[in-house]
């Protein structure tokens, strides 16, 4: 696991304190007080080592085909908004690799 060797870890220990797994699937836990353990002041503590739900967000499935969810995100994504705008072909291409990546979670 990328993240976890980025960050000093074992993938067991990783998995242990940052990742939360079912039988489907594995995500990063998602903090009580922010939105990611890694997104610190400066951006990504994680960043060249970023798992595909990271490198991929904001434009994940369930956010590029619902209109109320994007609005919803983009009241704590600091990135939807800003920037060059992105064609909605590249942000489609986007969640299929995310759906690719995750078949059980995108079935």
């Amino acid at each position: 696991m990328r993240a976890a060797n980025f960050v000093g870890m074992t993938a067991a220990r990783f998995e242990r304190q940052y990742v939360h797994r079912t039988r489907n699937r594995m995500r990063l836990r998602v903090p009580r007080r922010t939105h990611c353990h890694f997104l610190h002041e400066g951006g990504c503590g994680i960043h060249p080592a970023k798992p595909t739900q990271c490198r991929i967000f904001p434009f994940w499935p369930e956010l590029v085909d619902s209109p109320k969810v994007w609005l919803k995100t983009a009241k704590y994504c600091p990135g939807i908004g800003t920037g060059p705008l992105i064609q909605i072909k590249s942000a489609r291409a986007q969640a299929e690799e995310m759906r690719q990546e995750h078949p059980k979670l995108y079935p």
